[in-house]
């Protein structure tokens, strides 16, 4: 097998497609991205009295959700400890929303009877460094003073000092689940970049190159929202980096994570072994090339041979939480899930197609995205950090980030030319896949 620069769960012999919209049509909701926040969205309106439309400008599930490792699990490496620094009772919080939201997932995938090869599994959470058994040690108290039933556990697969294990978490095929979520709905549209936003009375003109969306609500679901200025969202987040593989492997049943960045993360998928690293800050190491080596260096102390190879990248937030809710008026948001966005986002659209449908959901204030975090000044370092590595950068040509003017650079595994200031990705024609810029670049 020749091994791909695409992710594992991008290769299917099957896909769904959706025309572009060729025509103004008018709304009650428009979505925006069509990852697993928008399409969840989607799916918990379907049964209401509301219009909806969702937009996708590129294809679904083909963005950070289908670059995920497919893992639902409440071991969250550091991120429960994080949280309980800043707000013990916020972690309580959290915990149970995320027990709340896989269960709901679960659920949702038996109602369905969607095949996206869901398997129950331990989750496995480890550290190889002396000072970080005592955090795992707290984190093991605070779970199981939640009633969440761990255990301390071994493996070989990689050098540990101390280990626990849980049950109760899963994984699964993300797109497949995508596609079984979506089956069944009306107005969706591949290939629909929405350019603009701007308040009209009591609706939303949402415009894309040849087309007028009007709606009364708007959801932002996209990876990076990019109409940031009135939000100041660069300001309450930071981007992570993380290089994956997939590799013909005799593992079974596995989900391992690392406790502390750099993270290591480790799943099986059927006959395959997927192996996630290299975890950094977007401007820290730009040079893609070297962090696959790496990657590929670890794999193959495994005795095993890449596959498949891909990137992701993950919007990380001061205090650990999601930012989900209302940011002004009628337009909402689901975004910044801390590397953890398949059950958050899955509970985001629950908790935005709530507030749509004025209903009462309990997670509504904790993941305000108008609350009051710490770590803006951080943030702000962290952007410049990016855009000055990208200014700098050496690159094959120079071609600047519509977004934000940043200068691109050339990825040579997954021949995208990518920007360090705010995650922006576009492939080798300068097509824009990723957000937040929202238009192509000349090549």
């Amino acid at each position: 097998m020749n091994m791909k620069n695409i992710s594992i769960w991008k290769d299917l012999k099957i896909k769904k497609d959706y025309s572009k919209l060729n025509k103004d049509i008018k709304c009650d909701v428009l979505i925006i991205g069509g990852g697993i926040t928008g399409v969840s969205t989607l799916y918990h309106l379907r049964d209401s009295k509301v219009k909806v439309v969702l937009v996708e400008q590129n294809k679904i599930g083909q963005g950070v959700t289908g670059n995920s490792t497919g893992k639902l699990s409440y071991l969250q490496n550091d991120l429960i400890n994080k949280i309980r620094n800043n707000n013990e009772e916020d972690a309580v919080c959290y915990l149970k929303a995320q027990i709340d939201a896989i269960d709901m997932l679960v659920k949702t995938i038996e109602k369905e009877k969607i095949r996206c090869d869901l398997e129950e599994v331990e989750s496995i959470l480890y550290t190889n460094k002396d000072d970080q058994i005592k955090m795992i040690k707290s984190l093991e108290n605070f779970l199981r003073k939640n009633e969440i039933n761990v255990n301390v556990t071994n493996n070989d697969i990689v050098q540990s000092k101390y280990m626990i294990k849980s049950s109760n978490t899963y994984l699964f095929h993300p797109i497949k689940f995508l596609y079984g979520l979506i089956k069944n709905s009306e107005d969706v549209y591949e290939n629909t970049r929405i350019i603009k936003i701007e308040k009209s009375n009591d609706y939303y003109k949402c415009y894309t190159n040849n087309n007028i969306i009007m709606c009364k609500y708007v959801v932002i679901a996209s990876h990076y929202p990019y109409f940031i200025l009135p939000y100041l969202f660069p300001l309450k987040c930071y981007l992570e980096k993380s290089y994956l593989s997939a590799s013909k492997s005799n593992y079974k049943d596995l989900s391992l994570i690392s406790y502390s960045n750099p993270f290591v993360s480790i799943r099986t998928y059927k006959n395959n072994l997927i192996y996630l690293s290299n975890s950094h800050e977007i401007g820290t190491r730009v040079n893609d090339k070297d962090n696959f080596k790496e990657l590929i260096k670890k794999i193959s102390d495994l005795n095993l041979t890449a596959n498949y190879l891909w990137s992701n990248i993950d919007i990380m937030t001061g205090d650990g939480m999601p930012y989900i809710g209302k940011i002004k008026n009628n337009i909402l948001i689901g975004t910044g899930y801390n590397t953890w966005g398949l059950a958050n986002g899955f509970l985001a659209g629950k908790i935005l197609s709530d507030i749509i449908l004025n209903k009462d959901n309990k997670y509504i204030d904790l993941f305000n995205p108008k609350r009051k975090i710490k770590g803006i000044l951080g943030n702000i370092q962290k952007n410049i950090s990016g855009y000055i590595s990208g200014i700098t950068s050496d690159t094959k040509k120079c071609k600047l980030c519509p977004h934000a003017y940043g200068k691109l650079i050339y990825n040579d595994i997954e021949d995208t030319w990518d920007c360090p200031c705010h995650g922006s990705r576009f492939d080798k024609n300068g097509k824009c896949i990723s957000g937040p810029a929202n238009k192509d670049v000349d090549v």
